[in-house]
């Protein structure tokens, strides 16, 4: 019998089609994440990146390092990513948001090549060919890249952590599978090490890194479990990136979130059952994507009757996986990593603060994907003739359009802040009052009061607090409800509360507005030693978070009552130069200056706010009567021309206009 020479030795395909599965995985993913990079900052972006001043300030160390835990401590390389990002493209979301979303397409190159070679990896040898192994890899690949579950790690920039991780353990395998097939080993296992070492400095999770690529040797790679004692020396290599991780856990600060005894215990068992709903969500969410959200409302399981159901079907699946490492190992690893890389938030490291997240299952989802392509392809082969095989594409990519515009409609939920908030208060059960349900109310009634919904948003803020195991913070956005209201003395009597149990800066910030609030309202005297707590409480406040609008301003309303007016008009001016929604710094701004003589200086601040205000005809209204009373007849005489110009019926500026001019023009 002739020799048969092995597939790999068949004639390599031109460059066209070679590019042409990447090509079709990067339209996939631009299809379906198009106008990502117009998200903004949702979640925890304040707190990782907005408000991490060592992030801000380039420092790629202390972001990961610093004392004060925040979502990016720990992680060192997603820390300097975006200090990178910010260098190529300046301030704002737009060049993260688009780092992420080219970390993603790479992430689907990455996807198809690992799935093409192990396809036709040494233990699966004969059983599919390099042709279809290339098409059911993009498949696979392109079926990834546009599902909307992945929508939570691309569009949410603190999870550049996720992409990072995932993208470099990937690339760990890929350079295992190269290794094995090289002459000269050394360098591809080098980039194995390498790729895990980064993996771990990106994201806790990749502690499961090591133990996968292993198997995955096992299972793709080598005959039997005894041939991996050749390789001792290699896999003490691999498991020395083990140490990388330790690394950035010992110096960073301690996580308060995360285990079983934070603020919201929870026993083991407990998370366990709470886990088997959980991921049995996830599962059902990548087979049908119908009830995604960026924040859930998931409250611990107490009860064993309500995990069952789920705890069994997740029993069943384990020993399946354990099965299948007797003779079809390559279907226990895809088991393996879909378990593995959930252990961690699923049983070892419970985040009690989250208790699902669907960026958690940004690679895992292969595990349903992959045999639904699988499957697909082999039900296609059996019903239809060789000639007509290629029709079993056109399911694939109604799927793959289907599964892209659902994810389009997803990313605009990150837009912004409101639009997430919402979408997640929609999607949760008005009666719950879970940890989950306090933190979507207490983060919706923000975005309501920010958009002037006043109403609603106190109302979110009042259920909040009655949720479980409110935090300091919910508690002290609660008391600045109340204060929004008019209530000084109810908020007053909870932030003082709150200070006494947690004197975090945010809630001294708090306190030192309660107590200005409360001397304004009560008509309080200059000496009044309120004033003099208030300073202090508000000026540590401000050091550690400087952009905190309504802290200036408090502080602006303190100085000014003992006098200090310059120091007034400086506590007014970096109000200004944050922007805030209301006109009202600004001509608190111009008093200031008045008072102090500097009346030269009004006029361009009150230019600065009528080009941040360009056509609100009611402030335009107020300064020209003001400035009428004062006697500056030109510059009201403008601002009623603009008003008019604005809004040409307008009656209030026709009249003031006839009063100032004789012939009524």
């Amino acid at each position: 019998m002739a020799h048969r020479p092995p597939a790999t030795a068949a004639p390599a395909p031109r460059l066209g089609r070679q590019l042409l599965p990447f090509a079709l995985l990067v339209a996939s993913g631009l299809f379906a994440y198009w106008g990502a990079w117009r998200c903004g900052y949702v979640f925890d972006d304040g707190v990782a990146i907005l408000d991490n001043k060592p992030l801000q300030a380039g420092d790629w160390w202390n972001a990961a390092f610093g004392a004060q835990h925040q979502p990016l401590a720990n992680r060192p390389l997603a820390c300097w990513s975006l200090i990178v990002d910010a260098r190529l493209f300046g301030e704002g979301p737009f060049g993260p948001h688009l780092v992420s979303l080219v970390l993603h397409l790479l992430n689907a190159c990455l996807v198809f090549v690992v799935t093409r070679r192990a396809l036709v990896a040494p233990n699966l040898t004969g059983r599919v060919p390099i042709e279809r192994a290339t098409w059911l890899a993009t498949a696979v690949g392109a079926t990834w890249v546009a599902h909307p579950i992945g929508v939570d790690a691309v569009a949410y920039l603190t999870q550049r952590s996720t992409l990072l991780a995932h993208g470099l353990w990937l690339l760990a395998i890929y350079g295992t599978l190269r290794a094995h097939d090289a002459v000269h080993p050394t360098r591809w296992r080098s980039l194995v090490v390498a790729a895990l070492c980064g993996s771990m400095a990106s994201k806790e999770d990749a502690i499961v890194g090591p133990l996968l690529l292993v198997l995955f040797e096992r299972a793709f790679l080598l005959p039997s479990w005894s041939s991996m004692r050749q390789r001792l020396g290699y896999y003490v290599a691999v498991a020395l990136s083990w140490s990388v991780l330790a690394a950035c856990l010992l110096l960073g600060p301690h996580n308060p979130t995360v285990g079983f005894s934070t603020r919201n215990p929870v026993t083991a068992w407990q998370w366990l059952m709470t886990q088997a709903g959980v991921i049995v969500h996830y599962l059902e969410q990548i087979a049908w994507p119908h009830d995604l959200r960026g924040a859930y409302d998931w409250g611990i399981v107490t009860n064993l009757g309500d995990a069952l159901a789920p705890g069994l079907l997740l029993v069943l699946l384990l020993g399946l996986t354990l099965a299948c490492w007797w003779r079809r190992p390559w279907w226990g690893w895809l088991g393996a990593m879909f378990f593995l890389w959930l252990a961690p938030t699923s049983s070892i490291m419970p985040i009690v603060t989250e208790l699902a997240a669907e960026r958690r299952v940004y690679l895992p989802m292969l595990f349903v994907l992959v045999p639904m392509v699988l499957a697909g392809d082999r039900l296609g082969g059996a019903v239809l003739p060789t000639r007509l095989r290629w029709l079993v594409g056109v399911p694939v990519l109604a799927i793959v359009t289907t599964l892209g515009l659902v994810t389009h409609s997803r990313v605009a939920v990150y837009d912004n802040t409101h639009a997430f908030w919402d979408d997640a208060f929609v999607k949760a059960d008005p009666r719950s009052r879970t940890f989950g349900a306090g933190m979507i109310l207490a983060n919706r009634g923000d975005a309501l009061l920010s958009q002037g919904r006043d109403q609603e948003g106190h109302a979110c803020h009042d259920l909040a607090v009655q949720c479980e195991n409110p935090t300091p913070q919910r508690i002290l956005r609660h008391a600045l409800s109340l204060l929004g209201r008019k209530r000084h003395v109810e908020a007053l009597a909870i932030v003082r509360q709150l200070a006494a149990a947690s004197p975090s800066d945010n809630v001294l910030g708090g306190l030192g507005m309660c107590l200005a609030a409360n001397h304004e309202a009560e008509g309080g005297k200059p000496d009044d030693p309120r004033l003099d707590e208030a300073e202090v409480a508000l000026r540590r406040a401000l050091a550690a978070v400087p952009a905190n609008t309504q802290y200036w301003n408090a502080l602006g309303y303190v100085l000014k009552v003992h006098g200090d007016f310059a120091g007034a008009e400086d506590a007014y001016r970096r109000v200004t130069e944050l922007r805030p929604p209301d006109a009202t710094p600004w001509l608190l701004r111009a008093e200031m200056l008045e008072r102090l003589g500097r009346r030269s200086e009004i006029g361009p601040v009150i230019e600065e706010l009528l080009a941040a205000r360009p056509t609100d005809v009611g402030l335009r209204l107020h300064l020209a009567e003001r400035l009428r009373q004062g006697g500056d007849r030109d510059f009201a005489l403008r601002l009623l021309q603009d008003v008019l110009y604005l809004d040409p019926g307008n009656a209030a500026a026709s009249g003031m206009l006839r009063q100032l001019t004789p012939q009524g023009r």
